[in-house]
């Protein structure tokens, strides 16, 4: 019977994380195969710990929980990677607590993986604002791609991966624990396909995302953009050194600072004919001189804290 594992991270969102294990509980299983869910709680004391038991004890799917107290995104994770390898998994998925599943999701990327001979599928993610959004804002475009397109990397909010990634006996990638300001799955998934591990796109597998309009505030905007940016120069910083991670991303910078400040300039000319397109023109330059800055202070080892707040319920 091949072992399916299905893990999700949580930290101080008790009613999405019941959402997202409503859904998981209804998950299909491939034929011939199992599934056990993973709750890991990054927190000093088990505030979810009844909500995962009271969804245990009426799932028709075993559901794991453990506490990992040290903070950091990372921490959670690999706690997660070590109980899906000691559950003997065969294959690993991981989607955020914010997010819920249809039934068929999990085949979908199964099946996409084995079609196509891929060591990881990731898929696309639906946002749906919870509340009243800003009137410049417009959702996330899902990317346009044919199912079994290769990709370089992927990120972990829609994921199913072979355990033999992670494995002792097999690649044993773990998630950096010194990228505690984001971006250890870009790094985590660069290092797998450095390694030989094949990506790829299945546009079938979708998964919905909730998000706050809170996370909506031009405050938290800033604050998000500015923490990737970080966290990508630190990725850099890592892989090639701090000089060479710095003049990898010198151009990016060169060209966020000038496209930045011209949208900045030019959107006080729009807001005054079309005022929602000059706003969104403006948060956007804004946005972009934030990200050259995140990338500059990022390249000399500083991080955002941006994680320290949750948003949502």
């Amino acid at each position: 019977m091949t072992e399916f594992v299905v893990a999700v991270c949580t930290a101080q969102r008790p009613e999405m994380l019941r959402r997202c294990l409503e859904s998981l509980v209804q998950l299909t299983a491939p034929t011939d195969a199992r599934i056990q869910i993973i709750v890991v709680e990054n927190a000093l004391t088990p505030d979810s710990a009844e909500i995962v038991s009271s969804i245990q004890q009426k799932s028709p799917i075993e559901i794991h929980y453990r506490l990992e107290q040290r903070s950091g995104i990372p921490f959670a994770r690999n706690a997660a990677l070590d109980l899906a390898t000691a559950l003997g998994a065969d294959w690993i998925a991981l989607i955020d607590d914010d997010e819920y599943a249809e039934p068929d999701w999990l085949i979908k990327l199964y099946e996409g993986s084995v079609t196509f001979g891929a060591d990881v599928a990731s898929g696309p993610v639906d946002q749906i604002c919870v509340g009243e959004p800003p009137d410049w804002w417009t959702p996330r475009i899902r990317p346009c791609r044919p199912t079994g397109k290769i990709l370089r990397g992927a990120a972990t909010n829609n994921i199913l991966m072979r355990a033999h990634l992670v494995r002792k006996d097999g690649l044993a990638l773990r998630f950096d624990e010194r990228l505690l300001g984001g971006s250890e799955d870009v790094e985590f998934f660069r290092r797998a396909t450095d390694n030989g591990a094949k990506i790829i796109w299945v546009a079938e597998a979708r998964l919905c995302e909730e998000l706050p309009a809170s996370r909506l505030s031009v405050k938290k905007r800033i604050s998000r953009t500015y923490m990737v940016a970080t966290s990508q120069a630190q990725v850099l910083r890592i892989q090639r050194g701090a000089v060479r991670g710095f003049l990898t991303l010198l151009p990016k910078i060169m060209r966020g600072l000038i496209i930045g400040s011209s949208a900045l300039l030019f959107s006080a000319i729009v807001w005054i004919v079309r005022p929602i397109a000059g706003k969104s023109l403006f948060y956007s330059g804004a946005l972009r001189i934030v990200k050259a800055a995140g990338q500059i202070l990022g390249g000399f080892g500083f991080y955002s804290a941006y994680y320290r707040t949750i948003d949502g319920r």
